[in-house]
């Protein structure tokens, strides 16, 4: 661990992590007297960790001295990663149409921490080369995708994410925070996000969010060309076209989790 990590890290709250891990890799139920020997602490010690991660809804007691298990609240914590981990699947067939139907490139991004990484990209136009390769990253201000997914994050998110560095990626990045939150605010507007060479000089692309059933957003796919190709009428109709497409994705999505959450519930 680097310096830096260790200055910036409790010692406690790694304790804590360190026991949920212990009970979450048990087969059965972990004694006291376990968790502290796996700890390498006092059970004072590892009886403090229960208690905090009983607390906090992780852990239950199995019964009077049977010791501890998991709850269900780190599989609610799970969900969207599950979500996500399954987007690329929900959402293949639905862009491959309308890669076909525009000849043009379409991508698929998911948001991970203070950028997007994209995690498909199909061909409808093999001449264009973009930058959006799977498993490229892009800040949350830098392109269609991006904007797309940070206008429909929590709005503490947005304001934490707008109040630090805006790093531009060419001189059509926008990174002033005032222009950005204008911008996502129309995003939210009208469902759809634009870029005009911010990403790449001479790509344009068009991107709309994927939500879930509680609105949160597990992603955004683009479609992408050559900004020449492209007239305002152009923009405004794959904009329409994408926030449909989208809008059937997440019900895709939705229709997903909840066979996962019955199948939970019948304890498969």
């Amino acid at each position: 661990m680097s310096t830096a990590v260790e200055k910036n890290t409790l010692s406690s709250a790694l304790r804590v992590l360190d026991g949920l891990r212990v009970i979450a890799h048990a087969r059965g139920p972990v004694p006291l007297a376990q968790l502290a020997a796996e700890l390498g602490t006092s059970e004072v010690a590892a009886f403090r960790v229960a208690s905090t991660l009983i607390a906090g809804g992780y852990v239950r007691q199995a019964g009077p001295g049977a010791g501890y298990v998991m709850t269900w609240q780190v599989v609610e914590m799970s969900r969207m990663l599950l979500d996500r981990t399954n987007l690329r699947k929900v959402a293949e067939g639905r862009l491959s149409t309308l890669a076909d139907h525009y000849t043009e490139c379409i991508t698929l991004a998911i948001p991970d921490g203070d950028h997007v990484v994209f995690v498909d990209r199909i061909n409808g136009d093999l001449n264009v080369h973009l930058f959006c390769d799977v498993g490229k990253r892009l800040p949350l201000h830098v392109g269609a995708a991006s904007r797309a997914v940070l206008a429909h994050a929590p709005q503490p998110l947005i304001d934490e994410y707008l109040a630090g560095s805006l790093a531009p990626f060419t001189d059509a990045t926008p990174t002033d925070p005032d222009l950005v939150a204008r911008d996502l605010a129309e995003i939210r507007d009208v469902g759809y996000a634009i870029s005009a060479g911010d990403v790449e000089v001479g790509i344009s692309a068009v991107a709309a969010p994927i939500l879930n059933a509680r609105s949160e957003v597990l992603g955004a796919a683009a479609i992408a060309n050559i900004s020449a190709k492209w007239s305002d009428d152009d923009v405004l109709e794959r904009g329409r076209r994408m926030v449909e497409v989208c809008r059937e994705i997440s019900r895709d999505a939705a229709e997903l989790t909840q066979a996962f959450r019955l199948n939970r519930k019948k304890g498969n």
